[in-house]
């Protein structure tokens, strides 16, 4: 966590819980296999994130709240999933 120091003040957290984007690819625990997969959901997942403040950007970085991320991607895959499963149920 990075944290501001202004002077005869005391510190203050800044950016807390905010990593950088790459820590949803590229390891064995990511949840996206890609740098692609991880651009795609978050463009599929863009204004529920925004709503959430999960994803940041900090001079031209983009950072993601882990936590935050993490409550958005499960509920959309959820809706997704219930609104295929209604589809089909339909005839649609």
């Amino acid at each position: 966590m990075t944290t501001i120091k202004i002077r005869g003040k005391q510190s203050i957290p800044f950016m807390a819980g905010f990593e950088p984007a790459k820590t949803l690819w590229g390891h064995s625990t990511a949840p996206y296999p890609s740098e692609d997969a991880a651009r795609w959901a978050m463009r599929k997942m863009r204004d529920e994130l925004a709503k959430a403040g999960a994803v940041a950007l900090h001079r031209n970085r983009l950072l993601v709240h882990a936590e935050r991320f993490a409550a958005v991607a499960e509920r959309f895959a959820i809706t997704e999933f219930s609104d295929r499963v209604l589809a089909q149920g339909t005839g649609e």
